[in-house]
């Protein structure tokens, strides 16, 4: 758990505006070799889609040391005309948490 706090607060100094279409590829090399490099696992994508005239920005959650990392950066481009850096989104990151949620289905038809 010390690891995983000590990574979530460097993410949060280094405030990574989004330059690539993978989260991964703008992080330092340094925090990806020393927290990263084969320690995670993705989770689940797409999560709490929120949608702008030219991109689309959503959650990722992966696991890593043993909790779980959200991290939010443009997911869709709309523009084939801009960059990913003309949007300005800085990525973030935030601790999650699992949540169990109850649904149903019909049975019969």
């Amino acid at each position: 758990m010390e690891k995983f706090n000590e990574l979530l607060a460097k993410l949060k100094e280094l405030k990574i505006t989004q330059k690539s279409s993978d989260w991964s590829e703008d992080l330092p090399n340094d925090i990806w070799e020393e927290y990263f490099k084969g320690n995670f696992k993705q989770i689940k994508h797409s999560l709490d889609v929120d949608t702008h005239r030219w991109y689309e920005t959503s959650l990722t959650v992966i696991k890593i040391f043993d909790k779980f990392l959200g991290i939010r950066y443009i997911s869709n481009m709309f523009s084939e005309s801009q960059d990913y850096e003309d949007c300005y989104v800085e990525i973030g990151f935030y601790e999650m948490e699992e949540v169990k949620v109850v649904s149903y289905e019909c049975v019969e038809e």
